[in-house]
Order: structure tokens, then sequence, then C-alpha cells
């Protein structure tokens, strides 16, 4: 089966669904993966599903209310694939309250005939009265486009009367959580959720090999074996310099999961996080992973049940 068919991979009209769209990028995944590492995350669930301990209740960091209203947004991570869950959750959250703008054909005229306009008010009156409003209400420009012409032209007078029309659309209801910044670096992003799982599933490992595991620097990855001999004499400058990166790549990668917490990602702002306590976060990764393993044999086999099924009606007379 190809990666595209998969029941659980994000489809491109996943981004857009009636009532709700976003522009597509994998922030929404990183996010949704850095969330599943954040300890001050893990917290809020068990305030939601088990109740806190009182070690748990010392462990809160000031502003836990924040992190409760980001829960309360997108929930359970741990117990959804990706995909089910952007569209149980994600879409509402990060998406625009309306449907996609769309180009909308309200008319024609045609070739030596006077029109009256009444021949197009209809039209025009149901784009006006409910396709607008379903769209938001954004700014649109109404143009008489001349059949018959050479269709390079017209694109080209298309092209300028929209670059010298000013665009005053704006969202009616803002997204309840916007992706910060207007770059995403999602190698960097995910060579740090790389990290935090290699240091939950190796704690006691140095720095130099964390890093040199999760890749953090072309440089130094290539010349260093994270698996190599603890009293190896040779590359000990490159060792000290990886350790050095890794050191502040975790402090880095721990904000960027905590402030997810909060509803604001990509993020490494000082935040009042709850310590990583990286056994612990292993065994949520390992619960994690086992239920993600049992949950798209369960979707697999429920697709090609349905597969087989339709290849049979087919195959019937």
């Amino acid at each position: 089966m190809t990666a595209k068919l998969k029941p659980w991979k994000l489809r491109a009209a996943d981004y857009s669904k009636p009532g709700w769209h976003t522009r597509p990028t994998v922030g929404y995944e990183l996010m949704f993966e850095f969330l599943r590492l954040s300890p001050s995350y893990e917290l809020a669930r068990k305030a939601n599903q088990e109740g806190l301990t009182e070690d748990d209740k010392k462990l809160l960091p000031n502003d836990f209310n924040q992190v409760l209203k980001t829960y309360k947004l997108l929930g359970n991570v741990q117990r959804y694939l990706f995909r089910s869950w952007w569209l149980k959750r994600g879409l509402k959250v990060f998406g625009n309250p309306h449907s996609k703008p769309k180009v909308h054909k309200f008319g024609f005229l045609p070739h030596g005939v006077d029109v009256s306009p009444d021949l197009v008010m209809d039209d025009l009156e149901k784009i006006l009265s409910d396709t607008r409003r379903d769209e938001g209400l954004g700014s649109t420009l109404l143009i008489s486009v001349p059949l018959g012409r050479r269709k390079g032209e017209v694109l080209k007078e298309i092209g300028r009367l929209l670059d010298a029309q000013v665009d005053t659309s704006a969202s009616a209801t803002a997204p309840l959580i916007k992706l910060e910044g207007q770059r995403l670096r999602a190698k960097v992003l995910m060579n740090g959720i790389r990290l935090l799982w290699i240091k939950a599933a190796k704690p006691k490992w140095e720095l130099w090999r964390l890093g040199a595991m999760a890749r953090l620097s072309k440089t130094y990855s290539q010349e260093l074996d994270p698996k190599s001999p603890r009293k190896a004499s040779d590359k000990i400058y490159d060792r000290d310099m990886m350790s050095k990166i890794t050191y502040r790549a975790l402090l880095k990668f721990e904000a960027v999961a905590e402030n997810a917490a909060r509803g604001k990602f990509p993020s490494d702002a000082p935040v009042d996080q709850v310590t990583f306590d990286y056994p612990q976060l292993a065994k949520i990764i390992q619960r994690k992973n086992m239920w993600e393993d049992q949950e798209k044999k369960r979707l697999l086999d429920a697709y090609e049940a349905r597969l087989a099924l339709k290849l049979q009606l087919v195959a019937e007379p």
C-alpha cells in the first residue's frame, strides 16, 4: 500500500472542509508531536482524566491555567493519530471558520445578444447572499472576461487587475491558535523532536552521543559515531563541540515543547516549564507507540476489508 492510501496519512483536502479551511503546513503536525513531549501538557491530561496527586501539584507551573486552556482546545494527543486528531480538533482550532474562497462563475453573455441584467441577477444574488457569506465576506473583485481572445492575453489583463486591487480581506473570526513567525524551519524542529526522543530512550548517554544520533550538526554528526567506545582518545574536540551544541539544543527544544503547551508554536521563549523526567517520558512514548501500532493495524484492516468488499461488488454480475 502506498503512503498516499494509508488511512492515517493526511490528505491535502483535509486542510479545507465544509465551513473550515487553513493553509497547508507541516507546522501543525510538528506542534502535535511537541505537545506529546511536554511535561506540562501531560499534567493537564492527568488533571482532566485521572486527577493530580499531591506530588503532581507540587510540579505545576505558575501559568498552568494557560496549559489547561490549550488542553481544552487540543485534547489528549497521546491517543490520537495525527489525521484523526486534525479532523476532530485541529482544523477547528487552527482554521478559519469559513469555507475556502473560490473563483465562481455567475453568468454567461452570448455573442451578439443584447442581454437583460435579469439574466445574471439570480446567480449574482446567490453568490452575494449565500456563497460569499459562507466564505467569510472577503474582498471580491467582479470582472467581465471576454471570450474569443487569446487565453494568455486575457490572463495577463486579469493579473494586472488583481495586482492593482488593494486586498482589504480580513477573517471575521481569527483562528483560536495561530502558528508563530513567518518561516517554519521544519527540519530543525524535527531534529529537536528526535533529540528529545533519543534523550528519553538513552537518558544516561553523554551529550555528544545524543547530538550525533539526532544529527544536530552537519559537521560533527558526520565525524562522530554515537556508539563508539567511551574511552576513545580521538575526536575529543569534536565531542566537546557536539556536547555544547546538544546542551543548547536540549534547552531550546524543551522550551519549544513547553511553549506549545501554552498554545505558542514554534517558540523557544523563556517559560515556567516543568522539569523533563526523561525515564518517565520514555514510558509515555512506549505506551503511545504501542497504541499507535494497534490503531494503525485496526485502520488498515478496516480499509482492506472495505476495499475487498468493493472489489467483490464490482465483480458480481
